[in-house]
């Protein structure tokens, strides 16, 4: 018999699809992001794939750089009846082999959002 598997994360991941607002924020300070298709303060649609605590997996169709800052701004009234944004580091990217939510995955490392959100989003995703 199989023994069963422990997660390996701190912080377990909760699996939910949600569209969400993105802006970008930054580039890496030793990055210009010239190739980029978005400058910073530029907007850009994302798919939720799943969220922790300190971090969430997005799809969308851009490729951004590894430290690139983002907001993301969640809009959901199931979550909570007031948009709010939670700013997430890019940690790392991947081409998608479907691009059924976005040619591109990102993940994310949140820096910086009100706890209580954040705790309503991860409550929301793990229901």
């Amino acid at each position: 018999m199989k023994k069963p598997e422990k997660e390996s994360r701190r912080h377990p991941r909760y699996t939910q699809i949600l569209g969400v607002s993105c802006k970008l924020k930054r580039f890496p300070d030793d990055l210009t992001g010239e190739k980029s298709k978005l400058a910073p303060g530029e907007s850009f649609r994302a798919t939720t794939i799943n969220v922790s605590e300190d971090g969430m997996l997005i799809n969308c169709d851009f490729l951004f750089p590894e430290r690139t800052t983002i907001i993301v701004t969640v809009h959901d009234e199931a979550i909570d009846k007031e948009k709010f944004e939670i700013i997430c580091r890019i940690e790392w990217t991947k081409r998608n082999a479907y691009k059924i939510f976005g040619r591109y995955a990102a993940g994310l490392h949140i820096v910086e959002g009100a706890k209580d959100k954040i705790v309503k989003l991860i409550k929301h995703f793990s229901e």
